[in-house]
């Protein structure tokens, strides 16, 4: 492996982290249908990240050649989120979606609507289960298959390690490379099926838990 450097998440990591957003899941979240220059993507982007960082007690980045080309945050129950603070202005990003055209405004409602129902059934009385979640994981194309997932994913580890945390959870589907998680000691515990009914098409793909138990 190359020169990595594992550090603390930054403000000025926000914009890497989005793009790794969009590298990892831009098909599978139907980002890609957005003009990826325009003030509603960055606004939907925001969105995204914003599910991660708000819930997040630890996070890391692995850089290369003074690039970042990975990142991990996690969420231990009982921690002080670290990340709420570096998003500054939410206001004006939700100002944008509200102001997206019908479709677009359709097509977002619609994959939060079915997302958010099949992922709460899945986790129900997650809280009396599992001490902790791996909120996100992303290494970028250029720098996949030398071994960042697997150390962004011990540096994760050696944290809830260091909490006492006995098991976690995480969310994937089908869009995302699961052979990571079936690699690393992840089993996977529950699925749902997923439909959307975007007004550019039908799609379908399923959402699962997995589990990892230290």
């Amino acid at each position: 492996m190359q020169n990595i450097i594992f550090r603390d998440i930054n403000e000025h990591d926000l914009p890497a982290l989005k793009a790794l957003i969009v590298e990892a899941w831009g098909e599978g979240w139907n980002l890609k249908r957005f003009d990826q220059a325009s003030d509603l993507f960055q606004a939907l982007l925001e969105l995204y990240l914003s599910m991660f960082l708000n819930s997040s007690t630890f996070g890391k980045v692995a850089v290369m050649e003074d690039e970042i080309v990975g990142a991990v945050l996690c969420s231990m129950n009982g921690e002080a989120e670290q990340f709420r603070q570096l998003q500054k202005d939410r206001i004006s990003h939700t100002l944008l979606l509200l102001n997206a055209t019908e479709a677009e405004h359709t097509d977002i409602v619609e994959h939060l609507s079915v997302s958010f129902q099949a992922i709460g059934k899945l986790l129900e009385n997650r809280d009396n289960i599992y001490d902790g979640s791996l909120e996100f994981i992303a290494v970028s194309k250029q720098a996949q298959r030398v071994g960042i997932g697997k150390s962004l994913w011990n540096e994760a580890a050696a944290y809830f390690k260091s909490k006492n945390a006995k098991s976690i959870y995480l969310i994937a589907d089908s869009q995302c490379n699961t052979g990571f998680y079936d690699n690393n000691g992840f089993s996977k515990e529950k699925t749902a099926e997923a439909i959307y009914n975007y007004t550019t098409g039908r799609k379908k793909f399923d959402i699962y838990v997995y589990e990892y138990r230290f």
